[in-house]
């Protein structure tokens, strides 16, 4: 959402995110080690998954390269609608 109102083109928007959820992933890595979260089943579940992350990293980029700029930003003011407020039905119920 902070980014949003800087008007930045789709692509450079997307780069941004994407680096942004990319080193806070990475950042989760040492305290999943360390709380022993790496166990074989879970390596082999991410194994299996990484494929279908693959190929989902290739179908946003083609989708954000032939949006148009104005629904794609549409798309994603809608997303966080919904994520924003899927997150305040579980604060409310929890």
């Amino acid at each position: 959402m902070y980014v949003l109102p800087q008007k930045l083109d789709k692509l450079i928007y997307a780069g941004t995110t994407t680096i942004l959820f990319t080193v806070v992933n990475a950042v989760k890595l040492v305290p999943y080690w360390a709380l022993g979260m790496f166990t074989p089943g879970n390596l082999k579940t991410a194994a299996m998954l990484a494929p279908i992350a693959v190929a989902g990293t290739f179908a946003g980029y083609r989708l954000v390269k032939v949006l148009p700029e104005k629904l794609f930003f549409r798309l994603v003011e809608a997303s966080l609608l919904l994520v924003s407020l899927k997150l305040l039905y579980d604060g409310i119920m929890h």
